[in-house]
């Protein structure tokens, strides 16, 4: 059981290092003691799923901070670690785009933000799965993004085919050997899961084909002091606990250390008393820490400690600075800042649509509830999609799963349209009897998940957003008021969250949601049904299944309005600008 120690040193920075930067208007969280973290001989900052939100969520102090200051921290924990004479690398775990306007507004996502992105210095990478979903930009990743990085960019078993000759070479290395500046020898992986939705021009080996491969087997008897593997996947099944099995095969003692992602959420796991991994949650909320003691006594488990960082000017600062009158700004975080800014303007991000009357939210509350943002979607938002000229009355139909962000009370910027629906899928149709809708949906929420992860990884996100009671002791600062947040139960315990929260209900909704039929339909009209072409493959055999004597006339319905640009059309029609 951990207690929160209050140390009044850290107290002081709230009044004495009030710099105040992020992007402009970012709102800040009032001061709370935070423990002090634990350094070990080896320790790892890390990041994941980061979506393009390089801007940090200035509207929500927890994790206001954007990616300038994140590199400032960073710069910051490395003086500290140079003092300490500890060696310390920050790692990355994959996904970058498909999230924020930032990263998805331009032509080809990430020609702004993966400059951005590429400006901090990471020690190690790897590949997502949204990073090869389109040809053109896993192309750009093999060809601008990974020779920034050269070695330190890992992707054992992601390829990119060479359009002319067919051939298939790594997007980035499969391996490498790093040294800190302190002694440890780091002998790096990097994996993404078992991926099958990716774009022609790249392949993805199954992890288990991989790591039987003889040069896998030959690189595990390379001298080092640990092996990392910076990996896109759950650490909980399947793809993970293959790899460990495979490394401690070779290596049963040596000092093993796993970060995941992919799922948004944070986790610890323990696989062997020198084994450990970490993820580090989503969309730069979570910065995550974990640190390890003993890793030259082969004889004995590595003493372990992990923390989940939220992502704001205060925690970067109690962590990072040895006294409150330290400079935290470095010329790096102030250039980087400058630059997400800028940008912001220049792709018109900043742009006011209209003004939420309150807060949305995806998965607090059932679709019965008004502050229920799919409840908003399905009948309010998809409606807007119908066209009267088409002359028939429609039904809409949409996974839930498009939906990815809360909407907050206030402005209603074009970027809150890629944050809250950042796919670009279009709008089908047919026509059939309104009787057949009920059937349809019955189907589709009794079909096989279609979405970018499997049955297993689903039922671990739900079985971690769930949390733990806070039973640890934790209490908050004088000065700071428990409110909703992240409350994580990991293979540690409930003392993992850097800052202490009441925990926020989690869900379930249904994988398919539609806008209600309109009122006066009868059972044997004509309606449109109109649904993403993301899922067609689940809705024309449910339709031959449901009315095996009608070929159903499947076309496009509105090539204005795709599933981003929904929202853009709802909100400029319903909550019109104030002045």
């Amino acid at each position: 059981m951990r207690l929160l120690v209050v140390l009044p040193l850290f107290a002081a920075f709230a009044s004495a290092n009030l710099e105040r930067r992020a992007q402009p208007g970012a709102v800040q969280p009032p001061p709370v003691e935070l423990r002090p973290l634990t350094w070990g001989d080896v320790n790892f900052i890390s990041t994941t799923d980061s979506h393009g939100w390089l801007a940090g969520h200035p509207r929500v102090s927890d994790f206001s901070a954007d990616f300038g200051d994140f590199a400032s921290f960073v710069k910051n924990m490395r003086k500290k670690a140079e003092r300490m004479r500890k060696d310390l690398f920050v790692i990355d775990s994959g996904d970058l785009h498909d999230g924020n306007g930032l990263s998805d507004s331009t032509p080809l996502n990430g020609q702004v933000s993966d400059p951005i992105f590429s400006s901090m210095k990471y020690d190690m990478l790897t590949i997502g799965n949204h990073e090869l979903y389109q040809n053109s930009v896993a192309e750009s990743m093999h060809k601008n993004y990974a020779p920034k990085w050269g070695k330190r960019y890992l992707t054992s078993n992601v390829y990119i085919k060479d359009a002319n000759t067919n051939k298939t070479t790594p997007i980035g290395h499969q391996y490498s050997v790093f040294h800190g500046r302190y002694g440890t020898k780091v002998l790096a992986y990097g994996f993404l899961f078992n991926f099958k939705s990716n774009g022609n021009m790249t392949v993805v080996e199954k992890v288990e084909t991989t790591i039987a491969q003889p040069w896998f087997q030959k690189s595990l008897k390379v001298k080092s002091d640990v092996i990392v593997v910076v990996s896109h996947m759950s650490l909980r099944y399947g793809e993970a606990v293959s790899i460990v099995n495979a490394i401690r095969k070779v290596q049963p003692t040596k000092p093993l250390f796993l970060f995941g992602g992919h799922l948004h959420i944070r986790d610890f796991v323990r696989y062997d008393g020198r084994a450990a991994g970490i993820a580090s949650g989503r969309f730069m909320e979570t910065v995550g820490w974990m640190s390890a003691s003993g890793i030259r006594n082969n004889n004995k488990n590595l003493t372990i400690t992990r923390r989940y960082l939220n992502a704001n000017l205060h925690t970067y600062k109690t962590h990072a600075l040895a006294h409150p009158k330290q400079k935290f700004d470095t010329g790096r975080g102030k250039d980087i800042t400058k630059k997400i800014t800028k940008a912001r303007k220049a792709l018109n991000l900043t742009n006011i649509l209209g003004y939420s009357p309150q807060d949305y939210y995806l998965s607090r509350y059932p679709m019965t509830d008004d502050r229920s943002l799919l409840k908003l979607v399905a009948n309010e938002v998809l409606p807007a999609v119908v066209d009267p000229k088409k002359g028939k009355p429609g039904v809409v139909i949409i996974n839930s799963g498009s939906q990815r962000f809360d909407v907050l009370k206030g402005p209603f910027t074009t970027d809150d349209t890629f944050v809250v629906s950042p796919f670009h899928n279009t709008f089908i149709y047919t026509t059939v009897k309104a009787s057949l809708v009920k059937g349809i949906m019955e189907g589709l929420n009794t079909a096989p998940f279609q979405k970018r992860a499997d049955k297993l990884y689903l039922e671990n996100l739900r079985e971690n957003k769930k949390g733990g009671d806070q039973k640890d002791g934790k209490k908050p600062g004088k000065n700071y008021p428990l409110t909703p947040g992240y409350v994580t139960k990991d293979d540690m315990g409930t003392d993992g969250d850097d800052w202490p929260h009441t925990p926020i209900a989690d869900v379930d909704a249904p994988t398919y949601i539609a806008s209600p039929l309109p009122a006066g339909v009868q059972p044997d009209d004509e309606v449109h049904i109109v649904w993403l072409s993301f899922f067609t493959n689940l809705i024309e055999p449910l339709l031959k299944k449901l009315d095996p004597n009608t070929n159903f006339a499947i076309a496009d319905y509105r090539t204005d309005i795709n599933s981003n640009t929904m929202w853009a059309n709802f909100v400029t029609q319903k909550w019109a600008k104030q002045a």
